[in-house]
């Protein structure tokens, strides 16, 4: 219970520490991890800086579409955006032709949310290819493809979308940049390949106060860059070839960024979120070291487990490598599984980037169960042995060193090895014939006589494996059998071969002795039987006499009072000694079966109620309460009227000597699958300090005193007389508690007189 315990708390642990482990993994892709450690500010987070670098590329881009969308600070339709050669010459398209086009194809704008949407197929018939020279608001676009006779090439259709779209990407740009409620504030100066000067900026600060801000970023003509912002972002002098600092100005660059955040933008939410997961990042920094430690302390009683009482399993039988080897396999499949499964689903939530993280993850939780489980079986092995008691490498060091089978294991590892060579060199010139020589006909016979070869002796190792493997079922068919009692078997010696044939004329040797054994048995028995029998005999003529003449003695009228006590004794002692003498000759026949039974079908019912009122008066001298409960119904046995009494006779004689005075004894006949059982059970008087199968045996009582007049024959004959009978007497000890069962089979038909003799097998 205390071990189930802890393998509660650590899988917890290891999974708080899973946990804190994905949390800190999300968090440390935008900067939230463990790099703001040392610098946990959002200012000096990689993040802010990103967000920077971001809106400097931004600004660039606006630049440009600036330029292609502009005139004077103002949109306008005029400005040329694109040069092309088409099928009638050099064409210029403007801004407002595009948009003419784009609007005959069926592309609209929105104008709040400047999203482009089509909304029919537009009049295709118009649609021709034409050859882009320029783009005022792509002037990179000859950089990014590759020269060839289709550079630059593309519809009318598509470019009049593309312009469209250009259009919404400087709506959007303008609408984050030309704000001036802002806490990100920027003053850039460029001049374009004319050299027309042109401004971006959204404040009207000087450099010096756009300085004075919390973060900010200065270049001058010189491209000086003078930078408060760590790490510095990237691309913040970089500009196309088209587009170029207005080096005229003494402050081409600045760059603010208020870091009290009064206004509520992208900066300030940025920033609040940042601090609200720091606290969380430190949150689960802690659960995952209280994670780590409680799986550590955990760890030792999950691996040793607690208390006294320890536990082996199965897979601790094992040899060591066999375990590892057949939990690898089960990782590997349970890890394939899990990639079809959790994976998939995984994937199907989570960012791209955090793919091999989640791989990574799923496959040590699954290596480290198993490591622990493994863990576990060493522990138990070191505290059982030794780890390696019955491991493989173990096993074949001490088959090769021992002295009895170290020769028989290395015969066969030699033969095993010689088999695998002369298989793998076969395979292998077989295969080099194949591929190298099959064009030579000499090679051509010597790869078919080789494959005959190498075939003929993996037939005749088979045959021989074959022909032993038979003969070693054949052997343990016949160990089985003997073991079941077939003694006089006799294995056919020409059949086997090598070591099988020592293996049979042992077999048959032991079957030889085990059959004479038996007989001698037997006859033992027998003789016993005969001397007890007429030993018996013998004892009842003289017995008769003295019994008779005791009675002879009893009439006479005698005054000495002694005489007549000691005739008493004579005559209580003559009667015991022939109650003994019936006894053991009675036990000596039931025991050898030499019994003649008169099987008649007999109601239990009555027979036990007349035992039990047979011994009312033995009772109610020891103050013994019997309880006899039957069913209403009969209870029909087939039986032998006589020695079924006799069995009866003996369980309640033996209850009225034996059990507690003052108690109760309880007799009940019930019925039970195809059978009715008589049981009779009641606490004993002296400690039953012995076994119920010695119960059984000849002349045991379950006092040792002996006080009692007992032969200790009674129950030795119930249980001979019942088996006669077909039955069994089953006898059961709970401490003082005795209980004898009498267990016979259902008889349903008439009834019907047969005289037979009992048998009983002599064990």
């Amino acid at each position: 219970m205390k071990r189930s315990i802890f393998i509660i708390i650590h899988i917890l642990s290891v999974l708080l520490f899973a946990a804190g482990l994905v949390v800190l993994h999300d968090y440390s892709a935008v900067d939230y991890g463990l790099t703001w450690i040392d610098k946990p500010v959002f200012e000096e987070s990689v993040q802010f800086s990103g967000m920077v670098a971001d809106d400097i590329h931004n600004i660039k881009r606006l630049a440009v579409l600036k330029a292609a969308f502009e005139d004077d600070g103002a949109f306008s339709e005029d400005n040329l955006i694109v040069s092309a050669v088409t099928r009638n010459g050099n064409m210029g398209y403007t801004v407002g032709d595009m948009l003419t086009l784009a609007g005959r194809f069926g592309y609209t704008m929105d104008a709040d949310t400047h999203g482009i949407s089509a909304y029919g197929a537009g009049n295709d018939a118009a649609n021709y290819e034409v050859r882009v020279t320029y783009k005022e608001y792509d002037p990179f676009y000859f950089d990014n493809i590759e020269p060839g006779p289709s550079q630059g090439v593309t519809t009318v259709k598509e470019l009049s979308l593309e312009v469209m779209k250009a259009l919404a990407e400087y709506y959007n740009l303008s609408s984050i940049y030309d704000q001036q409620l802002t806490n990100f504030v920027y003053s850039i100066n460029f001049t374009d390949t004319s050299g027309e000067e042109l401004a971006v900026s959204n404040t009207t600060m000087s450099p010096m106060e756009i300085r004075s801000l919390g973060k900010y970023i200065s270049v001058n003509s010189e491209f000086s860059i003078d930078t408060n912002i760590q790490p510095q972002p990237d691309g913040i002098i970089a500009v196309s070839n088209t587009l170029e600092f207005d080096t005229s100005e003494e402050d081409v660059l600045n760059i603010g960024v208020d870091t009290t955040y009064i206004y509520n933008d992208r900066y300030k939410a940025a920033a609040d979120s940042f601090e609200g997961s720091v606290g969380r990042v430190r949150r689960w920094l802690m659960f995952l070291v209280i994670g780590a430690v409680m799986s550590i302390v955990s760890l030792v009683p999950v691996v040793r487990g607690t208390g006294d009482r320890q536990r082996q399993y199965a897979m601790d039988r094992l040899p060591i490598e066999s375990m590892v080897f057949l939990f690898g396999l089960l990782s590997i499949v349970i890890y394939y599984l899990f990639k079809l499964t959790v994976y998939n689903t995984v994937e199907l939530v989570a960012a791209q980037r955090d793919w091999a993280f989640w791989r990574m993850l799923g496959r040590w939780l699954i290596i480290y169960t198993f490591a622990v489980i493994i863990l576990s079986s060493v522990w138990r092995r070191a505290r059982d042995g030794g780890v390696f008691r019955n491991s493989l490498a173990h096993g074949i060091v001490e088959a090769l060193t021992d002295e009895q089978s170290g020769s028989a294991a290395w015969n066969a590892f030699k033969s095993f090895a010689a088999m695998v060579l002369l298989n793998f060199a076969g395979c292998f010139g077989i295969l080099w014939f194949y591929m190298h020589r099959m064009e030579q006909g000499n090679y051509y016979i010597a790869f078919i006589l080789l494959s005959i070869i190498l075939a003929a002796v993996d037939i005749y190792i088979y045959t021989r494996l074959y022909k032993h493997t038979k003969q070693r079922a054949s052997l343990r068919t016949a160990v089985r059998e003997i073991s079941e009692g077939e003694t006089g078997l006799t294995l056919p010696l020409e059949e086997y071969s090598g070591n099988e044939l020592e293996l049979a004329r042992s077999l048959n040797s032991i079957s030889d002795g085990l059959d004479r054994a038996i007989h001698e048995q037997v006859k033992a028995e027998r003789l016993k039987a005969d001397l007890i029998t007429n030993v018996s005999h013998d004892i009842r003529t003289p017995l008769t006499s003295i019994i008779n003449y005791v009675d002879l003695i009893k009439r006479e009228d005698i005054d000495n009072e002694k005489i007549r006590e000691y005739v008493d004794v004579l005559d209580k002692k003559s009667a015991r000694l022939k109650n003994l003498t019936e006894d053991l000759l009675e036990a000596s026949k039931a025991s050898s079966g030499n019994v003649k039974l008169e099987m008649t079908r007999l109601d239990m019912v009555e027979l036990a109620s007349q035992a039990g009122g047979e011994f009312e008066d033995k009772f109610a001298a020891r103050r013994l309460e019997l309880e006899l409960n039957t069913p209403e119904q009969h209870a029909y046995v087939l039986a032998d009227g006589r020695h079924l009494w006799r069995v009866f006779e003996n369980l309640y004689n033996n209850a009225a000597k034996y059990a507690l005075e003052g108690t109760r004894v309880y007799a009940d006949v019930y019925s039970r699958d195809n059978n009715y059982v008589f049981t009779i059970k009641n606490v004993s008087s002296e400690k039953l300090n012995i076994s119920p199968d010695e119960l059984t045996e000849r002349f045991v009582r379950g006092d040792e005193s002996r006080s009692t007049e007992g032969s200790g024959l009674g129950l030795s004959i119930a249980k001979s007389l019942t088996k006669l009978m077909g039955g069994e007497l089953v006898i059961e000890i709970d401490g003082d508690l005795y209980k004898a069962s009498v267990v016979l089979p259902r008889h349903e038909e008439p009834a019907e007189t047969t005289v037979t003799t009992g048998t009983l097998e002599i064990e």
